[in-house]
């Protein structure tokens, strides 16, 4: 029976990996990568984001089998690493069409191989039928990893937030004298494209209607993002109020995107910083990137249980 180490939630997999091919203690290493085509008219900078991502990739092409037609069409990228006897895979571990933490990882990664003289593979073929040809079914996780898959997925909407925010900061007049519905409007056509349409807005649950709502594959759970525009601590405390009226008993996972106009950015994010950990379950954000928090909640009608929420900070305000 083969099995197989999933790092899909290990934020840092792809650099780990890199550095393992680049110490040189394996001889029998393949690297695959699986590429999910996604629409690049519905994601902004697509296109400018995968040309940047292949003339910084044009050294590593060499590594794979199909040198040519690597990087033809923007993709999120799966991988999946053999070292010697042993296999490592990562589902959705960065793309072809931006230039953040996930895709420096990708590149890092072919670099490695090219040092390494390590054969890539590049596949068209879905990531989850593969793994199940290779691995046989009902062996996509391994154990500890098992109770896990709403995180998973959970981790991928985080991702792919991540990505689209970080445009939007680079953007920013672009976003200029917007309330919370247009921002959210902008936002629902490039998640949709990654999540192929399980995203709705305005989507009822449990006491309201939410702003963004992401259902699980198997339709078992949802994903709940508030979106407000920062207008102090109080702005903060009615986006956690107002999730905790939205969730259901079965949610684990929960976030908000808070847009700031603001000019101390910093200034917002350390006054958020304080007030999450004189009430809440703070997590560190040392673990985080910096314009992001995670913190726990207890359940509103069962207080043995808690739910997990993400807060990610966007610097809207343009320089005069």
């Amino acid at each position: 029976m083969k099995l197989y180490q999933d790092l899909s939630l290990v934020t840092d997999s792809a650099y780990n990996l890199a550095s393992i091919i680049n110490d040189g203690k394996y001889d029998n290493i393949l690297y695959y990568e699986f590429h999910e085509k996604v629409e690049a008219t519905k994601i902004i900078n697509c296109l400018e984001g995968l040309e940047s991502f292949t003339a910084r990739s044009i050294n590593y092409y060499k590594i794979f089998n199909s040198y040519g037609i690597v990087d033809e069409f923007p993709a999120i990228i799966h991988i999946a690493v053999k070292l010697a006897d042993e296999w490592f895979i990562a589902s959705d571990c960065g793309s072809n069409y931006y230039l953040g933490y996930g895709p420096s990882g990708i590149l890092k990664l072919r670099e490695a191989c090219a040092k390494k003289n390590v054969m890539g593979i590049v596949s068209e073929c879905d990531f989850d039928k593969w793994l199940t040809y290779k691995f046989g079914k009902g062996k996509k996780y391994s154990e500890n990893l098992n109770n896990n898959k709403d995180l998973i997925q959970f981790q991928k909407l985080i991702k792919s937030l991540q990505h689209l925010t970080a445009e939007m900061q680079r953007k920013p007049s672009e976003y200029q004298n917007l309330q919370e519905e247009n921002l959210r409007d902008k936002m629902l056509t490039p998640l949709n494209v990654v999540f192929k349409g399980r995203i709705n807005a305005e989507a009822k649950n449990n006491k309201g209607k939410t702003d963004i709502l992401l259902r699980t594959k198997d339709g078992l759970n949802e994903y709940i993002f508030e979106l407000k525009v920062w207008g102090g601590i109080r702005t903060l405390k009615k986006a956690i109020d107002q999730l905790q009226g939205y969730l259901s008993w079965h949610n684990k996972y929960s976030g908000i995107v808070m847009f700031c106009y603001n000019s101390d950015f910093t200034s917002v994010l350390n006054k958020s910083e304080q007030f999450l950990k004189d009430n809440y379950s703070f997590e560190k954000r040392g673990k985080l990137i910096e314009n992001e928090f995670r913190f726990r909640l207890v359940h509103p009608t069962d207080r043995s249980k808690t739910i997990e929420l993400h807060l990610i900070f966007i610097n809207l305000k343009t320089t005069k």
